[in-house]
């Protein structure tokens, strides 16, 4: 098949020549059925995101069809040249891409690409063309209960390989939804294109929102008892005081341990208005449930809640802490990482071990260095912390 780029001699305006020069061989026939196909497919069709089809004609000696000519670069030769992308990027894209998907499936018969690849995705100033219709198919009868199935698996491979370039945040979100698209099972997969694109629209909506979003709540919970949630809660408490962010350590692990430390370090801790007070450190008493507490008003609730998940619900920021041990990062309960705003917290820290757990859980892991006194945190304590919210400060969540 040529391929030739042609000017029309009365609009000067170039067209895309696509000629086929009959013969015998099979090489003929298979382009001969692609460029027929290609025809078939995209004459009438007149919307943003797929080429137009000016004519088609056949006789003796040739096949030859005239469409727009869709001046841009290919998603592959942009990967190629730019190396990285950010999310903002990957989502636009792939909205695009599904926008164009359920067009076509919800055509009178439904069409399928089958053909979904980087270098048939055009980006021309920010809008997104999918070409080459050679393979595409109708879907008439049974079939059409297949719709989309095909060019969903592709599109989410091609999402994945979009993520490997990612050179920004990838959140979780994003994650699950390509575990959907590409499952196996039909029941697990989105049932739709046009249900894979609400989703991304919707999620990429309140991306654009979350700005502005203040912590109140920040909940630290173990995968295990004895992983040290309380002592990870009074260091972050206190860093957060230290750094001029009001805060308060709240026990929500049902044992009375504040009151206890305060009875036996009476000379180091004091109460003042319904709040313990350590330096920088600041507790709301563990009376129970009985006594209401004072005093906390606006500040970021830390809160202790052992191993009970149901506790950080509500919460808007949750460090999930696990042991460093091998068999201890193999608990994790993985339903739990699901939330963008949980932190998986490795303890104590293990840079080898992060790195496997980040790998094997896909999911931002930090390494909490161990500290003799979460009352005094050292410098390389701090340091993570200063990973962890000063991120959170850049995005206005404080």
């Amino acid at each position: 098949m040529d391929v030739i780029l042609a000017e029309h001699t009365g609009l000067r305006e170039l067209r895309v020549l696509k000629r086929i020069e009959k013969d015998t061989s099979q090489g003929y026939s298979d382009a001969a059925f692609q460029l027929h196909r290609e025809a078939e497919i995209l004459t009438g069709l007149k919307v943003p995101g797929i080429p137009l089809i000016y004519d088609f004609w056949e006789d003796k000696k040739e096949i030859c069809l005239i469409e727009e000519y869709v001046q841009g670069l290919s998603l592959q030769e942009y990967l190629l040249r730019n190396e990285t992308v950010d999310f903002r990027f990957i989502t636009d894209v792939l909205i695009q891409i599904l926008d164009i998907m359920v067009y076509l499936h919800g055509l009178d018969p439904p069409i399928r690409h089958q053909d979904l690849k980087t270098e048939h995705v055009i980006l021309q100033k920010g809008r997104v063309i999918l070409i080459d219709y050679g393979i595409a198919s109708f879907l008439r009868g049974d079939r059409s209960e297949d719709i989309g199935t095909d060019d969903i698996e592709a599109l989410a491979s091609m999402a994945e390989e979009l993520a490997v370039h990612c050179s920004t945040y990838i959140p979780s979100w994003f994650k699950r939804s390509l575990r959907k698209a590409g499952a196996r099972d039909d029941s697990a997969r989105y049932s739709s294109a046009a249900e894979w694109r609400d989703f991304l629209t919707e999620q990429r909506n309140k991306e654009k929102n979350k700005k502005g979003l203040l912590i109140k709540k920040i909940a630290v919970v173990g995968n295990e008892r004895g992983i040290g949630t309380t002592h990870i809660t009074f260091s972050i408490t206190t860093y957060l005081n230290y750094t001029g962010r009001k805060a308060c350590y709240v026990n929500l692990t049902g044992r009375p341990l504040l009151i206890r430390i305060k009875e036996n370090l009476c000379t180091e801790f004091y109460e003042k208005n319904g709040i313990i007070y350590h330096k920088w450190f600041r507790g709301k008493p563990d009376f129970g449930p009985a006594i209401v507490g004072t005093g906390m008003g606006d500040d970021i609730k830390v809160c202790d809640c052992g191993t009970d998940f149901s506790k950080a619900a509500d919460a808007d920021l949750t460090i999930y802490a696990v042991g460093s041990r091998p068999w201890q990062s193999r608990q994790l309960m993985r339903e739990y990482l699901d939330k963008d705003s949980t932190i998986l917290a490795l303890t104590p820290a293990n840079p080898g071990m992060a790195l496997a757990l980040a790998r094997s859980a896909g999911h931002r892991v930090i390494s909490l260095p161990l500290e003799k006194n979460p009352l005094h945190p050292d410098r390389k304590v701090m340091k993570v912390y200063d990973s962890i919210f000063k991120k959170c400060e850049e995005k206005g969540h404080f």
